[in-house]
């Protein structure tokens, strides 16, 4: 993971930066690593490149920007002919995947430099989320964009007033926060330095994505889509259910294998945190995942069991918060339950006694923990003792995050600004719970955080597509499948990415892997979900629906408890959700978030 921030400004404006410095305090966060600067003046503005990295790749740390200067040679103050800053990981190159000890980002560059222009070209062949800004000397110009799917943040300062300045950032800038935008992953932009623009803004160039489909019709220029149109395919009546053993639960394993594989085997070694006096103690993870012990997060956890070395502990990450609202209510039924004693009690002894073990029912004492009662802090000790059981050889490190109310109250603007311009209050609750699951909690935590984000759209996990079902059979199903595909960058993606990187962490979304992509896109709707089908008299038909292939690869593994987890958002699970009591349940996840940042 790495902070990017390009500026264009001016030449002749010898101010002080457009942005503040609080935003590049904000950069360096995301990139702990590195943080270095390339500026010079090319004719009549002044570009500046600012990038900050957290070193995962090759066998050590590659600061960034990089940049070349003419022939490879020059002097101090020439300009640059090439300049990258790359945040990203790219998996595979033109079909090929990397080796243990290189740095994508020099294979990349390297790669920029010499494409005589043709930048979309390279960036086409590259298998794994990023965004980008490049200099391409030759052509005067500055490219920049995010992945097809958006899979990292990359945001845009609009023009106010007519104002000639351009600033582009993972993150918004906390002093201008309403000026950001997020640059949309429909293709990779440019701006033309040699089109001067003497009244009004940049114009902005773009090379769009475009389905097959359309590449006939489409303005060129314009690039294909990496993964093909989801299946049309409308699955014959009473068609039979999948089992265990049927091919796509197979054929799911092996994607998800080579997909986590590619994601968690070859991490290197200056990118594991040593703590002095640790030595000889617990051995440091490599890896944590987002874990809230449903079937997405755990079958991410148990297939890893199976790439890992076995001497290599994996940390689960489970949050839980103190909600008011679900505590006061607790509270308040425990108090009808106190009430009912004592009537109980004056009808048997005809005057009111106190019972000590009722007293101050208000206090957190009336129940184990107020962590305890959140469903994801229950079904995650599930699904850890489950794992322990079906992979008893391995150092299950089950960390229990618990958020008292008064730290969410804390850092609640914190997060506010770094999810814009999301700016509900789902984002919010959605937002709370990464921001705390992926806090540090240790010196030696893992820098590499999994996510089960995807599972849901691409099998048919959500509640919504049973509705769909139900009201248009397979053909709405299948237009609901398609729709979340469609919009899953823009509503999640760039949101999270700023989220968890804001403490110098990476996510990594085995889900979202192209090969994985592609392949399942292409299978029938009833070889994901359980839609409509002929159930047996089989145990596993008892299995929910909804993602029905993937708890069918849990059942297949040994995990029939994780198979039969019901499906439950992560605000609901961890309990983020609607969180102060005074405004009861009136508030909904559409609505604005109601507190301003700052």
């Amino acid at each position: 993971m790495c902070g990017i921030l390009f500026e264009l400004s001016q030449a002749d404006n010898f101010t002080a930066s457009s942005v503040s410095g609080d935003l590049v305090k904000d950069v360096e966060r995301r990139g702990p690593d590195s943080l270095e600067s390339v500026e010079f003046v090319v004719g009549s503005v002044r570009l500046k490149f600012t990038s900050s990295v957290l070193s995962l790749r090759g066998t050590a740390v590659v600061p960034q920007p990089l940049f070349s200067k003419p022939g490879g040679v020059g002097k101090q103050d020439d300009a640059p002919e090439y300049v990258l800053c790359w945040n990203g990981e790219a998996w595979r190159f033109d079909g090929q995947e990397f080796g243990p000890d290189e740095n994508d980002t020099r294979l990349i560059f390297a790669q920029l430099s010499s494409c005589n222009g043709k930048v979309q070209d390279v960036l086409q062949k590259i298998e794994g989320p990023f965004a980008f800004v490049f200099y391409d000397g030759p052509s005067k110009r500055i490219w920049f964009g995010r992945d097809w799917l958006g899979r990292r943040s990359l945001l845009r300062r609009k023009s106010v007033d007519g104002d000639r300045n351009v600033a582009i950032c993972s993150i918004a800038d906390p002093q201008t926060i309403s000026q950001w935008e997020e640059i949309e992953a429909d293709g990779f932009y440019y701006i033309d330095l040699q089109t001067d623009p003497d009244t009004g803004t940049w114009h902005l160039q773009k090379v769009a994505f475009v389905t097959d489909p359309e590449l006939s019709t489409a303005e060129p220029p314009s690039m294909k889509l990496p993964i093909p149109q989801l299946c049309q395919h409308i699955p014959p009546a009473s068609s039979p259910a999948l089992s265990p053993q049927s091919p796509p639960v197979s054929r799911l394993y092996d994607l998800l294998y080579d997909s986590l594989r590619l994601r968690v085997q070859n991490v290197p070694l200056h990118s594991i945190p040593l703590v002095p006096g640790h030595e000889g103690k617990s051995r440091p993870s490599k890896v944590g995942i987002l874990f809230s012990g449903g079937v997405d997060c755990t079958m991410l956890a148990r297939i890893v069991h199976d790439i890992l070395p076995a001497e290599e502990p994996i940390e689960l990450l489970n949050v839980a918060f103190e909600n008011r609202r679900v505590l006061e209510a607790a509270a308040a039924e425990a108090k009808k339950v106190k009430k009912s004693k004592k009537v109980s009690t004056q009808a048997r002894n005809g005057e009111e006694l106190e019972s000590s073990a009722l007293e101050d029912v208000s206090a957190p004492s009336f129940i184990d923990s107020v962590y305890d009662i959140c469903p994801d802090r229950q079904t995650g000790r599930k699904s850890w003792n489950e794992l322990q059981s079906v992979c008893p050889t391995r150092d299950w490190r089950f960390k229990e995050i618990d958020v008292p109310y008064e730290q969410v109250v804390e850092h609640k603007p914190a997060v506010i600004a770094l999810l814009h311009p999301h700016d509900t209050e789902m984002d919010l609750s959605i937002g709370l719970a990464f921001y705390f699951a992926s806090r540090p909690l240790e010196a030696d935590s893992p820098k590499i955080l999994l996510s089960g984000l995807g599972a849901d759209e691409l099998f048919g996990g959500y509640a919504r597509h049973g509705t769909a079902f139900s009201r248009a059979g397979y053909p709405g199903l299948i237009d609901e499948l398609e729709l979340d595909l469609t919009r899953l960058g823009k509503r999640n993606l760039g949101r999270d990415d700023r989220i968890i990187a804001n403490w110098g962490r990476e996510a990594r979304f085995p889900f979202l892997d192209e090969r994985l992509l592609q392949e399942v896109i292409s299978w029938p709707v009833n070889d994901k979900c359980g839609f409509g089908a002929v159930r047996s008299d089989e145990e596993w038909s008892t299995l929910d629906n909804e993602k029905q292939v993937l708890r069918l690869l849990a059942w297949k593994l040994g995990m029939k408890g994780v198979a039969g987890e019901k499906k439950r958002a992560i605000q609901f699970g961890a309990r983020t959700a609607k969180m102060e009591a005074a405004r009861g349940g009136k508030i909904k996840g559409t609505q604005k978030i109601s507190v301003a940042p700052g």
